[in-house]
């Protein structure tokens, strides 16, 4: 591959990545309820709503869950894995291009709340020693909740101490396994079709 091509590939994954991140942002905000006039989620609306409101009108609202960024997030990633298999000259069926990227998806998902729970366990630490949690942190905080509040339902009290995120971390593991584990299964299955 010539390096304009892979200049190409890096600046588009970077800006395919932002947006998808962005957008996962924006629906697990509304998903987890966090306080829509912080300063982060001010941020995040205002750059994702030019993207997401012409799609707000077709598609329903379920409870919390906005389903607009969610279907933008798949056009989103269709789009980056077939404009990224035209730059590198790979050809995808249509049925493989949608199997890719919902397990891509599914293991952004997974790698996403990883480190979002790392980075919360790490920055509680640093507030306990500073004083405070950060106002513009706290909906990262509140994002993990969605992974973590089940999780403390599994434990006993604990004293004080708050284990959670080793269940959580476990779970998501547990679930990347066992994606990366079907995923040949599901392309072979495809192919026979």
């Amino acid at each position: 591959m010539d390096p304009l091509s892979q200049i190409m590939m890096l600046l588009l994954g970077t800006v395919f990545s932002v947006a998808l991140l962005l957008l996962w942002l924006r629906f697990l905000m509304q998903l987890a309820d966090v306080d829509y006039y912080s300063p982060f989620s001010q941020f995040v609306a205002k750059i994702t709503t030019p993207l997401v409101k012409p799609f707000q009108s077709i598609l329903p609202t379920i409870g919390r869950a906005d389903l607009a960024p969610i279907a933008l997030i798949f056009i989103i990633k269709l789009l980056q894995i077939g404009i990224m298999a035209q730059l590198a000259n790979q050809a995808f069926t249509p049925g493989l291009l949608v199997v890719n990227a919902v397990f891509s998806l599914l293991l952004g998902a997974t790698s996403f709340f990883f480190w979002l729970i790392l980075g919360t366990v790490i920055l509680s630490w640093v507030s306990m020693a500073s004083g405070g949690v950060n106002p513009a942190l706290v909906p990262l905080f509140e994002i993990a909740e969605i992974i973590l509040a089940p999780c403390r339902r599994l434990l006993p009290a604990m004293g004080g101490f708050d284990l959670s995120p080793i269940i959580a971390f476990l779970g998501i593991q547990i679930l990347e396994i066992l994606l990366k584990a079907s995923y040949p299964s599901v392309i072979a299955m495809l192919a026979g079709a």
